[in-house]
């Protein structure tokens, strides 16, 4: 009996081995049933990658990448740039770095083997700088195989006073798998990126001491900074670019003109410039992020994305009624809806939107007090601060018209107090008491007892 057991588990054991035996054929024979050689197969890669765009998620990730070996390549182009220069024992200022070996580093191979490029003509194919700068990128594409990546960007450069110094495309390849770089700049700009043309030479960069770049994994927070932060950039250094990423509808709604934009900016350039992200949240619909941001003066930004290079830009949340607006409005009693709107009318003060806070109050009303839009304004700026906070104190109905009394107080804790008005600084409270009639829909008429 024992011998047949032993018998039976030999023959249980041979019968696992066959059984194994034949998936590891099948599988080998599956992993090579591909037919031709390596380069045709790559080839059809690179084709089919050329109609991919920068939509896909890897893509979305990797473009922070791309700016930043961008700004390295800046870095190491600009002849003035301080790790290139030491002191002697005298003191004086003495340059130790040829730059162009480093700019060599950081070029493709096959952008230098194409030209003929050397450190002593690479005069001839970089255009270098004289000063640190900013890079604000505007479109993208690209091409990938496995593991490298070649990006074509477009851009502007400015200095760090926000003078745009002049537009710049470039190529930048990316090897994922040795975290290295490589540029091949674009002679002349390009407006279209999606002209530049990308050829399927996608090769493993070698490391060496000046194209290592450090792989960038986002978060919501970081990516609600770079917005807002590229915004900034972007509305100090280049009205135009800054208003056509404005919402279409939104900016003719708000502003109507590119002039009326840039009296906005220049009325509003000492904040821009310190612009910070205080607060953010994140709304998802389909293939759009809302990244809604707010500043420590609680200005809202809303930045719709499809992806990092392809947004539209908000500058409210009552120019054009947003949908979480839409149903607390529309689920809220008579007071709900008053205090929504006065809070409204405080914002559009907030943002020194004073023709939509004029547009809004009764015509009587401004007819006996503020003939002009001017009138208005003046009045405001005695009687508010530049940014406020906003406590409502009572409430009342008479008939259709409801009354609600609120104080302001400074949002910015005395940095914009104006010591004239003899208020006694930042700790005043100003009182003011609103009459409101509401309309259809989301609109009303208010005013309010002038003092």
């Amino acid at each position: 009996m024992k011998k047949i057991i032993i018998s039976i588990g030999i023959v249980i054991v041979i019968i696992i081995c066959l059984i194994i035996a034949i998936l590891v054929v099948r599988n080998n024979n599956n992993g090579s049933s591909s037919t031709g050689d390596a380069s045709s197969t790559y080839e059809q890669d690179v084709e089919k990658a050329a109609k991919e765009t920068v939509t896909e998620q890897q893509a979305k990730e990797l473009i922070y990448n791309v700016e930043q070996c961008v700004s390295s390549y800046l870095a190491i182009i600009n002849t003035n740039n301080s790790s290139y220069f030491s002191y002697d024992e005298n003191g004086n200022e003495k340059k130790f770095v040829n730059e162009n070996e480093k700019i060599l580093n950081i070029l493709s191979k096959e952008f230098i083997d194409e030209n003929h490029i050397t450190v002593d003509n690479i005069d001839n194919y970089v255009d270098k700088l004289n000063q640190d700068v900013f890079f604000i990128p505007l479109k993208a594409n690209y091409l990938k195989n496995g593991y490298m990546y070649k990006y074509a960007i477009n851009g502007y450069i400015t200095d760090f006073n926000y003078n745009v110094i002049k537009n710049i495309s470039l190529i930048v390849n990316l090897d994922i798998t040795n975290l290295t770089f490589s540029i091949e700049p674009v002679e002349n700009y390009v407006d279209n990126v999606e002209d530049i043309k990308l050829n399927n030479t996608l090769q493993e960069i070698a490391k060496n001491d000046d194209n290592a770049f450090s792989y960038i994994s986002t978060n919501a927070e970081d990516e609600a900074k770079r917005y807002l932060d590229e915004y900034k950039k972007m509305a100090l250094s280049n009205h135009e670019e800054a208003y056509n990423h404005l919402n279409e509808e939104y900016r003719n709604k708000r502003f109507g003109s590119l002039q009326a934009y840039e009296q906005y900016i220049q009325e509003n350039i000492n904040d821009m410039k310190i612009i910070q992200l205080n607060q953010y949240m994140i709304n998802r619909n389909g293939d759009i992020t809302q990244y809604v941001c707010k500043d420590k003066y609680g200005k809202i930004y809303m930045f719709d994305a499809k992806n990092p290079l392809d947004y539209s830009i908000q500058l409210d949340t009552y120019t054009i009624p947003t949908d979480t607006f839409k149903e607390q409005y529309d689920n809220g009693d008579v007071q709900t809806k008053v205090q929504m709107n006065i809070n409204k009318f405080i914002l559009m003060i907030n943002n020194q939107d004073y023709q939509a806070a004029y547009d809004v109050l009764d015509d009587n009303f401004k007819n006996n007090y503020f003939k002009t839009i001017d009138d208005f304004k003046n009045y405001v700026k005695q009687y508010a601060y530049k940014y406020n906070n906003m406590q409502v104190d009572s409430f009342d109905v008479n008939g259709n018209v409801y009354s609600c009394g609120v104080s302001l107080s400074d949002a910015t804790n005395g940095a914009y107090v104006d010591e004239s008005k003899g208020t006694g600084g930042s700790g005043y409270i100003y009182s003011w008491k609103f009459y409101m009639q509401l309309n259809d829909g989301y609109d009303f008429t208010l005013s309010f007892e002038v003092q």
